[in-house]
């Protein structure tokens, strides 16, 4: 399994750092934004060292290990892709880490997923909040230190796509995003995941 979301990535004319995925989206980072450049290493983590030595180095000169965390956790929400020897094999699945970022331990529950805009399920039924069972199973609540992370991967069922599928076809800019809270009231949402990605990684995989 690996997560292709980086296909390129370069420092433009204004000095900010920016990586395309393979469906196009793009990520543009400030570098002089302590907060974003702080993100961008938690969120692609292992990934990082398929970035260029020029923006590598960026980071390392830019980043402030002294500034104040101001989130209490990060939570990343992405397309990871399965691979086989038969493209007919290969599918998709979310990967969602959380990183805790309160120097006390946290106790987190269950995430959860809402879909904007409402997903229609059958005629006349929309919806647009849902749990998954990760496939490493149930592990939440989970109890996790300051800095510790849990990555937790969610199989997307062929069944599931017709119903994304609505998302689509009601906003080109619909999307997924999860939501996690903790055990003493505190509540996190992800990035915004788009239906659009979705689908154009599903195409890619396909071929």
């Amino acid at each position: 399994m690996k997560d292709k979301t980086i296909n390129q990535a370069h420092v433009d004319g204004s000095g900010n750092i920016v990586i395309q995925g393979i469906n196009g989206a793009t990520i543009i980072i400030n570098p002089n934004n302590t907060d974003e450049i702080r993100k961008l290493v938690m969120d692609f983590g292992t990934k990082l060292s398929e970035l260029p030595t020029e923006i590598l180095s960026m980071i390392e000169k830019k980043q402030d290990v002294t500034a104040t965390i101001n989130a209490g956790a990060n939570l990343y929400l992405t397309i990871l892709t399965a691979l086989h020897g038969n493209s007919l094999y290969n599918h998709l699945k979310f990967g969602l880490t959380i990183t805790n970022l309160t120097k006390e331990n946290r106790y987190f529950s269950q995430p959860f997923f809402k879909v904007s805009p409402m997903a229609t399920l059958e005629k006349g039924v929309e919806h647009d909040t849902f749990m998954m069972i990760p496939e490493q199973g149930n592990v939440f609540p989970k109890k996790l230190e300051y800095g510790e992370p849990i990555s937790v991967s969610y199989e997307i069922k062929s069944g599931a796509y017709p119903m994304y599928q609505t998302v689509l076809d009601k906003d080109k800019d619909g999307f997924i995003q999860a939501f996690i809270n903790t055990t003493v009231g505190e509540l996190y949402e992800s990035n915004k995941l788009t239906m659009n990605s979705l689908f154009e990684t599903l195409k890619w995989i396909k071929k």
